[in-house]
This record gives C-alpha cells, structure tokens and sequence, in this order.
C-alpha cells in the first residue's frame, strides 16, 4: 500500500465491530470508537439469542479478542465524537473523553450507533412507569439475567403477558412503520420464560406475527406448539393494579370475545427509534436521514450515506444481530473499494 488510510468506525455494537474488524484485517488502521465503558451495545445487555438461544457474551468476547489480536485497530471507549470538518478528501474529526480533546484526520467514517426503545410512558393505559412490574423488552432481558443466576431462589411468576407493536404500527402515539424484530425477540422471551418455569403461564397479545428470516418461522411455531405459549390476537385496551398483579382487559379478535387475564408481569415490545448518538452523528456529519431520523442511503449506494461515509446496523433501521454483522461487513467492504482504488 502506497498510503496508509485510517477509517473511523464510531460505534462499538456487533455492526461496529465487525466493520472495524475487516477493514483492520485488510490491512488499514481503524479507530474505533465507543461512548459506553466497553464495547458490545445492545447485544450486552441480552440474555440470549434468536432462533438458537445462543448466549451474546459469548459472540462478543470472540470479537473482542480478535480485535485485540489487531494492530490495527485503536479501540477508543468513553469517547465520543463532538465535531467532525470536512475537507477534500478526509474529515477532521474532534474526540472527547475523560481527560482530554483531540483531533484525527481519517478518510473514511463508519456510523454504527444504533437504535433505542421508544418511551412508553405515552401509552398510559398499560401502566409503563407506574406498577413496577409492568417493563419494556430490553429491561425484561436483565430480568431473565437475574432469574437465570438466581432460579432456585426466585418465586415463579404464574403469568406473564407480552404486548406486542407499543408504539410500532401505532400513529396516534407512536411511528406507523413495523419495528421488525420485536415479533421474534418477543417469542424468544416468552419460550426462555417457559424453559426456567415450566409451569408459568405466558401469554404474547399481537396484531400478527412477522417471521421472515431463516428459522424463524420453525422457531416461533416451536414456542407456539412445543412450549405452549398462548398467542391471543388482539391489542389490549388496559392494564389495571388488582390485588398485587395485574388485570389485562383485552379483545381476542380471532373469537370475537373480550378477555381477561391476570398476570404477574408486562413487558411491552416498545417500538425501535433512532437512538441519542444517531441523531448527534446526523447532527455533525454530512449524512442522509430518513422522516424519523434514521440513516438513509445514497440511492444505488447500498451502505453509502454521504461523501466518504457508510453505515451499518440498527442506525439505519431495527436489525437483528446476524444483519447487524452483515452490514457492518457491507461498510467494510465499501470503505476497502474506496481505500484501494485511492491507493
């Protein structure tokens, strides 16, 4: 190589490491930046994965230790990025931690800073924010977290019930797009539930199910008919405190009947929004974004979004964590096109 190109890859979830990891393998230098404490995103907060219930913290810590085993790569957390200039052919771009300010010139820019749950506080009616036992999914994963350490001091809850589409498909009080992963981490959570406590009622209330990925269907069929998780479609009217649990007053649609059911527990499949460092990073860099302030693409530039700059993972959109690892590999490989003809 005639140059030595440096790409800055902001963003240390599963899409940002593996962008980071390529374009480091291939032979550029990466700085890799990450605001948290370490490195992981979402997928550290996860208990386990769909369809196969494998374990995240396994996934990241191979990734980390490949970076590790790249000279490449200059991993950089409790940073993030405050401005960024651009110039012909690079961005000057400012970073702060702790301690200091500095200033890299790179040539190319990864964005892989993610999405966040909506707040469902809006959607009143199911107690978000008032009954501690009602939770949003991503809070629900810590709650497995513990009962998983802890299950021969935990008391089995008798019923938990999942509303499904809060704030997804919804234009009154959230974004009338589907969120796209919430029907399968829904399922997954419900036949997790049923793998500790077998005798524990679960309920997943829907609009209906989307299951359009490798296994996925055979996955949500299984939690449905193996693990008997009862699916009621119909969106619930109202979440009431009775007697220490919840009453869930609803509509079975396909019955035609109004139900009730109390349970121990709500989790809420919260809609999928651009997160905080999204929004900054549209903010400093010269980006397209779509109507909700996700990173959109160049048109017949898949993984492009503006001069020099790609994307990949749930910034642009709710993915999964196998697409996130795709399209942190796209980036790669448009960051390597670009590098290589340059050199």
């Amino acid at each position: 190589m005639s140059e030595t190109k440096t790409a800055l890859v902001i963003g240390g979830g599963i899409a940002g490491i593996e962008a980071a990891l390529k374009i480091g393998q291939s032979g550029y230098k990466v700085l890799l930046v990450e605001v948290a404490e370490s490195l992981g995103g979402v997928l550290e907060k996860l208990y386990n994965s769909y369809p196969r219930y494998e374990n995240p913290a396994d996934l990241i810590k191979y990734k980390v230790e490949q970076l590790n085993e790249c000279p490449n790569i200059t991993v950089m957390t409790q940073t993030k990025v405050i401005s960024a200039d651009q110039k012909p052919n690079s961005y000057l771009v400012k970073l702060q931690n702790k301690s200091e300010a500095k200033e890299v010139e790179v040539d190319a820019v990864v964005i892989a800073t993610g999405s966040q749950m909506l707040d469902v506080t809006s959607h009143g009616e199911y107690g978000y924010g008032h009954y501690d036992n009602v939770v949003n999914s991503l809070e629900f994963e810590e709650i497995l977290k513990e009962w998983a350490t802890n299950k021969d001091k935990v008391t089995p809850p008798k019923t938990v019930a999942f509303f499904k589409c809060v704030g997804s498909r919804d234009r009154s009080k959230g974004y009338p797009y589907c969120s796209k992963i919430c029907c399968m981490y829904t399922a997954k959570q419900a036949g997790v539930v049923k793998e500790m406590f077998p005798d524990t009622k679960c309920y997943v209330f829907y609009m209906d199910y989307r299951a359009a990925g490798r296994e996925y269907e055979e996955f949500v069929r299984s939690v449905i008919e193996d693990k008997k998780v009862k699916y009621v479609r119909g969106r619930p009217a109202k979440v009431l405190p009775e007697d220490g649990r919840l009453l869930i007053r609803a509509e079975d649609t396909l019955r035609g009947m109004p139900i009730e059911v109390t349970a121990d527990m709500v989790v809420l499949a919260a809609a999928l929004e651009p997160s905080a460092g999204t929004k900054e990073m549209s903010n400093i860099f010269p980006v397209k974004t779509d109507k909700y302030g996700f990173i959109d693409y160049e048109t017949n530039e898949v993984m492009k979004t503006g001069e020099r700059i790609y994307y990949a993972g749930a910034c642009s959109f709710a993915v999964e964590s196998l697409g996130a690892m795709h399209q942190g590999g796209a980036a790669a490989a448009q960051v390597l096109a670009l590098f290589n003809q340059e050199n």
